[in-house]
C-alpha cells in the first residue's frame, strides 16, 4: 500500500514538473496605454489565455512603448527576441508593401464596411501571407477608429492646412496623404508627439481624435478637422519562435482568444472614442470642424491609381473593392 502511494506521489510530481516545464511567459510589446479600450481588451485576452491553457501560456504586456517604438520592437519580433506585438498597418506597410491598400484614404467609408472587409478570410490571407514571408505571423487585429487632423493653430478648412508641419506615421502612404492635404509630413514616433506640439516643432498631427483626451494632446492642440480619411489598423502579430513554442492544443486557444478580441474591438473602441472626443471638447476646449470630404477624396485618387498599377499592391486593393462592391 505504501509502495502504491509512493508511486502515485511520484507520478503526480512528474506531471507537475512537466506542466511547469511547459508553462512559459511571453513578452508582448505595444506602444498603447493599458487603461484605454484596446489595452483593456488585451489585458482580458491575456487573462483568458492563461486561464484556458491552465497557465501554460502567460502573456506579459509591456505598455506605452517600454520596449521601444513600433518599428524597433517589430524588428525584435522578427528576430524572436520579443514574442508578440501590436503593430499598426502603417508600420507593417514598410515591411510588406502589399498592405498599402488598407492604409489608403477612404478605402473604408464606414465602420460596417471596415468590419466586413477586415473579417473577410481573403483579406486576412493576403495580409497573413505577406508578413509571414518576413518572419512575422498574423493572429488578429484591433479596430482603431477613423483618423483626422488636429492642430495647434486655428483651422476650419483644408486651406488652413497648407504649409503646416503635421506629424504622421513613417509610411509612404501616410506621408503622401499629408502632402495631398497641402501640409508638410513630419514622421516621428508617437511618444514624441506631445513635446513636439508643445515646443512648436510640429503644427499638428494626423491621427485619431481620441488622443486629444486620452494622451492629452488637446492641452496643446485645440483645433480638429474631421477629415476621417483612414482607419489605421493595429495588428496582433507574433514571432516564428512563438508559433513553434506553443503546443497545437494551446495555439488553438490563443487563436480563438485573439479572434474574439478582434471582434470585440469594433464596439469597444467606438464607444471609447466617442467618450474621449466629448471629454476633449468639454474639459480641454477642443474645437471640432466637420468638412466636406468630396474635394479631399478627389485629391486622393492618384494614390489609388498608383496602387492599382503596382502588381505587389494591387491584389489586396482589388480584393477589397470586390468585397465592397466598388
Amino acid at each position: 500500500m505504501k509502495g502504491l502511494k509512493l508511486k502515485l506521489l511520484l507520478v503526480s510530481a512528474l506531471v507537475m514538473a512537466t506542466t511547469n516545464l511547459q508553462a512559459k511567459t511571453y513578452k508582448f510589446a505595444t506602444n498603447i496605454p493599458s487603461k484605454d479600450a484596446a489595452g483593456t481588451l488585451l489585458t482580458a485576452m491575456g487573462e483568458n489565455i492563461k486561464d484556458r491553457t491552465e497557465g501554460r501560456v502567460k502573456i506579459r504586456f509591456f505598455w506605452n512603448g517600454t520596449l521601444g517604438g513600433q518599428a524597433q520592437y517589430l524588428q525584435q519580433v522578427q528576430s524572436g527576441v520579443i514574442d508578440l506585438g501590436l503593430v499598426n498597418s502603417a508600420t507593417l506597410e514598410n515591411l510588406a508593401p502589399e498592405i498599402t491598400a488598407v492604409n489608403l484614404p477612404y478605402v473604408f467609408r464606414s465602420l460596417d464596411e471596415y468590419k466586413s472587409t477586415m473579417l473577410n478570410p481573403e483579406v486576412a490571407k493576403i495580409i497573413e501571407d505577406s508578413i509571414a514571408a518576413k518572419n512575422v505571423y498574423l493572429f488578429g487585429f484591433l479596430s482603431n477608429g477613423f483618423r483626422s487632423i488636429y492642430t495647434t493653430k486655428p483651422t476650419s478648412s483644408l486651406k488652413d492646412l497648407e504649409g503646416l508641419k503635421l506629424r504622421t506615421s513613417p509610411s509612404e502612404t501616410y506621408m503622401t496623404l499629408v502632402r495631398n492635404l497641402g501640409a508638410v509630413p513630419t514622421p516621428m514616433d508617437f511618444g514624441e508627439v506631445y513635446p513636439a506640439l508643445q515646443q512648436g516643432i510640429i503644427d499638428g498631427a494626423e491621427g485619431g481624435l481620441a488622443g486629444l483626451w486620452e494622451v492629452k494632446f488637446g492641452e496643446v492642440s485645440k483645433y480638429a478637422l474631421r477629415t476621417e480619411h483612414t482607419r489605421l489598423t493595429d495588428f496582433l502579430v507574433s514571432s516564428e519562435k512563438f508559433t513553434k513554442s506553443v503546443s497545437a492544443e494551446d495555439m488553438k486557444i490563443v487563436k480563438e482568444e485573439f479572434l474574439k478580441t478582434s471582434k470585440e474591438s469594433f464596439s469597444a473602441v467606438a464607444k471609447q472614442i466617442e467618450k474621449s472626443e466629448a471629454l476633449a471638447e468639454s474639459k480641454l476646449g477642443v474645437q471640432y470642424t466637420v468638412i466636406d470630404k468630396e474635394p479631399l477624396i478627389k485629391r486622393m485618387q492618384p494614390m489609388y491609381d498608383s496602387a492599382l498599377a503596382d502588381p505587389v499592391k494591387s491584389k489586396l486593393l482589388e480584393t477589397i473593392f470586390k468585397i465592397q462592391g466598388r
